[in-house]
């Protein structure tokens, strides 16, 4: 079985070409390189047996089998690209519906773990990944295969957890109207709590930076987004009972670990009153491993191969 897999951004592409179960081929692109997505696949594909099926992660909704890189321009069609690489089998997923399917695939060493717990084996999972904006989904076992439920749950209300995020709710209502979890989740929305405080509209980017250097008002930033972060993981949580763990995707959480790993998260985690015995025992890990979405077109590869 010959598979590609890729994982589609507006900066960067990543490819795999896998044999049976080994990445014998993988390149990383700079995807504002290319006037389109074939003209890279084309470059990659030079190089490679013909695929039997292949899978595009996609940074944005799937339509139809339809989808389009905003910052880029490209359109991709799943009927157009199968039909002009000769791929019998070719599929577009949102990256994160990717993410997701990967999540069952990592290892312990492509974690950090925040909480150890006791994970159940074949019960559900919760993913959330704060990057662009806020990916939210489940992951349920069924015979033998995991299977992804989607949710725009980001876009859900935000509940403020005590009268500063009060004020910052109120300050972004004012300013929006509907707030919800994504525009404090976010990079913009690390952005938004720090502008809340005072500081300047920069770049998510500059406020990690400032962090790192010990400036107050970033670190306060920090400290806010953590327990936001945290108290939303644990809504997940008991929305799906995810004994099976929650794992932080995206990344705000990945590229500033070291806010997450001192106990702040996990306070706001718990935070849920008579039901903290319960959060206790789910395992929470936040992914360190940045191929997990390629892993996962892989999977919907492999998938579709199989019919």
């Amino acid at each position: 079985m010959k598979l590609i897999a890729g994982d589609v951004g507006g900066t960067k592409t990543l490819l795999q070409f896998i044999d049976g179960v080994n990445i014998t081929t993988e390149r990383r692109f700079e995807s504002g390189r290319y006037a389109t997505f074939d003209d890279l696949l084309r470059e990659f594909a030079r190089d490679c047996p013909k695929a039997d099926s292949a899978c595009f992660a996609v940074a944005g909704p799937v339509i139809n089998g339809r989808a389009e890189i905003t910052n880029l321009h490209w359109v991709m069609e799943e009927s157009a690209l199968a039909s002009e690489f000769a791929i019998p089998r070719l599929s577009l997923i949102n990256d994160f519906y990717a993410v997701a399917l990967g999540v069952p695939l990592l290892q312990p060493t492509d974690l950090l773990s925040l909480q150890k717990g006791r994970r159940e084996r074949g019960a559900p999972i919760g993913i959330l990944g704060a990057g662009t904006g806020l990916g939210e989904a489940m992951v349920t076992f069924r015979g033998e295969v995991w299977n992804v439920v989607p949710s725009e749950g980001g876009h859900a209300d935000f509940a403020p957890q005590d009268e500063q995020q009060s004020a910052l709710f109120i300050a972004l209502h004012n300013r929006f109207g509907h707030v919800s979890w994504e525009r404090l989740l976010s990079g913009m929305g690390l952005v938004n709590i720090f502008t809340f405080l005072g500081g300047e509209n920069v770049d998510p980017s500059v406020v990690a930076e400032r962090a790192s250097e010990g400036d107050p008002l970033a670190l306060e930033a920090f400290r806010i987004f953590v327990d936001i972060y945290g108290a939303e993981a644990g809504n997940l949580a008991l929305r799906v009972l995810a004994r099976g763990g929650v794992f932080l995707a995206g990344g705000v959480a990945a590229k500033n670990s070291s806010h997450f790993t001192d106990g702040r998260f996990i306070e706001a985690f718990l935070r849920k009153g008579r039901f903290r015995d319960v959060l206790e025992a789910i395992p929470v890990d936040l992914i360190t491993n940045e191929r997990v979405g390629v892993m996962g077109a892989g999977e919907m590869a492999r998938r579709n191969a199989e019919g």
